[in-house]
């Protein structure tokens, strides 16, 4: 497999972006959800103690008190945040299978090389969009009324930066790699896989191309089954991010205990038991199914429809070309 040509390369980043931004519109409001629940010691049930008690009266009390504002708060970092990421992701991911292609280890174990290369790749992403997932987590997780909560995604980033350096700026990293990997691995896995079946079940005539449809249902089914898999480094890293403005959170109970990895390990399970770790995860199931299926599914229709042929064309050129 040829290296991709530096045209090449700016599409698969513009679609990986623009796969990002689109993802992130719809999905925004199950985002801050998520980041409510799994800062929330109490448990999210009917409990008198607890600010949020369940999706649908978490939904009713964001928007009673903060209305739409509210369930799109930090959609700006979040958009910038998701573009940067799938950008960086999907560059990668094709760089780093053209790469691996070339090798007859890896060419002669694809799905070991989905894995492999999409956790990569998607640990490059997190890197550089590491900044943007401090800020929003800040601006989601803030009492509605604090500053914080107001700022912008520019704002936001000097006023981390500022008050706490770069060790502020990359706060939750590790947990961020950590579950990053092996999600992003077996996100770009389980997708591959399911397409294989659906390819082997075609007639042998019509095995080129997958129904749109298909591809939304295995993204779908992918990233719930990726993210079963790795939903407790999730919450230990919003909950560690958390540590820098537990002051501007007054309004949302009482504040996990978070001040090195062991402890907000050993603190989450003392005070709420085993399901303390999967606290919020049932709309993050539903957001990170509805996220791969959207993700994967329009970046694979632009890679057919654009990327595709541009390669196509090139192809075509050189061969021109030589003769």
């Amino acid at each position: 497999m040829p290296e991709n040509s530096v045209q090449v390369q700016v599409l698969q980043a513009l679609c990986g972006g623009l796969a990002g931004a689109v993802t992130r519109s719809i999905t925004q409001p199950l985002d801050v959800l998520k980041i409510r629940f799994q800062m929330q010691v109490e448990p999210v049930t009917d409990h008198s103690g607890s600010k949020y008690r369940g999706v649908i009266h978490a939904f009713k009390s964001i928007y009673a008190e903060e209305g739409m504002r509210g369930m799109f708060r930090g959609h700006n970092s979040g958009q910038v945040l998701s573009i940067t990421y799938a950008l960086v992701q999907f560059w990668a991911y094709e760089q780093l299978r053209t790469l691996a292609h070339q090798s007859e280890f890896w060419s002669q174990r694809p799905f070991l090389m989905f894995f492999v290369c999409g956790g990569l790749a998607g640990c490059l992403g997190a890197v550089a969009a590491q900044p943007l997932d401090v800020v929003r987590t800040q601006m989601v997780a803030a009492d509605p009324s604090s500053r914080r909560s107001q700022m912008s995604t520019l704002s936001g980033l000097r006023r981390v930066f500022r008050n706490e350096g770069w060790t502020g700026l990359s706060r939750g990293l590790p947990f961020q790699l950590v579950q990053v990997f092996p999600l992003v691995g077996a996100n770009f896995l389980f997708y591959k896989y399911l397409n294989a079946l659906v390819l082997m079940a075609k007639e042998p005539d019509n095995r080129q191309e997958i129904h749109g449809g298909f591809l939304f249902l295995n993204g779908a089914l992918s990233g719930v089954m990726a993210k079963m898999i790795v939903y407790p480094a999730d919450l230990l890293k919003k909950r560690i991010q958390l540590m820098a403005f537990k002051q501007e959170r007054k309004t949302f109970g009482r504040n996990p205990e978070c001040p090195t990895v062991m402890g907000c390990i050993l603190t989450t399970f003392r005070v709420e038991g085993i399901g303390g770790f999967y606290k919020g995860m049932s709309p993050t199931l539903f957001k990170a199914g509805l996220t791969s299926a959207v993700y994967f599914s329009i970046y694979d229709m632009f890679k057919r429809h654009l990327i595709g042929p541009m390669k196509e064309a090139e192809k075509t050129k050189q061969k021109l070309g030589k003769t």
